[in-house]
Parts: C-alpha cells; sequence; structure tokens
C-alpha cells in the first residue's frame, strides 16, 4: 500500500486529491480518499470536494464525524452511491480499511491522525 497525506484545509486537498487520482497510474491502483475534519471549511466547500473526488475518479471515499459534507456532495453527483462511507469515528474507518485494503492500493489520509499513525504514516 502507498499512503498519502494532506494537511486538512481545502486548498491543499484539492492538491492531494489530484495527486492521488495520479497515484493510480490510470486505474492501474485502487484509489482510497480518508477524510476526516476540515478546519475552517463551510459545508458548501466540503460539498464541493465531495464532487471534485468525484470527477477525478477515485475508487473509494471514507469520510469521518464532522466532514459528512463530504461524502454528501460524492453521493449527490450522481454516479456514486456504495464507493463513499461515512463512518463515525477514526476506529470505524480504520477497521474498514484493515478489511478492505490490499498491497497495490493507494490511500490518501487527512485529518485523522490515528488513522495515518496506525496505517504507518507519520501524524
Amino acid at each position: 500500500m502507498k499512503l498519502l497525506s494532506a494537511v486538512p484545509a481545502v486548498p491543499d486537498l484539492r492538491a492531494a486529491l489530484r495527486d492521488l487520482a495520479v497515484a493510480s497510474d490510470g486505474k492501474a491502483h485502487r484509489t482510497y480518499a480518508v477524510l476526516g475534519t476540515v478546519p475552517g471549511a463551510s459545508r458548501e466547500e466540503l460539498m464541493d470536494l465531495g464532487r471534485f473526488l468525484v470527477r477525478l475518479d477515485i475508487t473509494s471515499l471514507v469520510v469521518v464525524g464532522d466532514a459528512g459534507p463530504v461524502h454528501a456532495g460524492a453521493v449527490l453527483e450522481g454516479s456514486w452511491g456504495a464507493e463513499s462511507r461515512h463512518l463515525p469515528s477514526e476506529q470505524d474507518a480504520l477497521a474498514l480499511l484493515r478489511a478492505e485494503l490490499a498491497d497495490d492500493d493507494v490511500v490518501l489520509v487527512a485529518g485523522l491522525p490515528a488513522v495515518l499513525t496506525a496505517l504507518g504514516g507519520a501524524a
């Protein structure tokens, strides 16, 4: 698994999501965006991140806690459903990721230090 991390701020997340899409190597690798709280972001900014993520063709979105509008934006884009999950806690997200991730997946984690650390990144 290749692990990417991003600062949980809207401009940084947009750039990191573009990097995640590129890291799929032409869809040769599944891509996961795992997002937590984005301080200072409005509901509309978070929903826009969800729509942006769908347009980038990210494989799967895992949203935790207060970042729920990202999930809403992705699902409302029309072409997504089960690809996006909104979970209550970092522990739930970590359990889901441990069950689903494969060695060749690329994962972006933002705003979830416990998940990042557990997956082998530096928080």
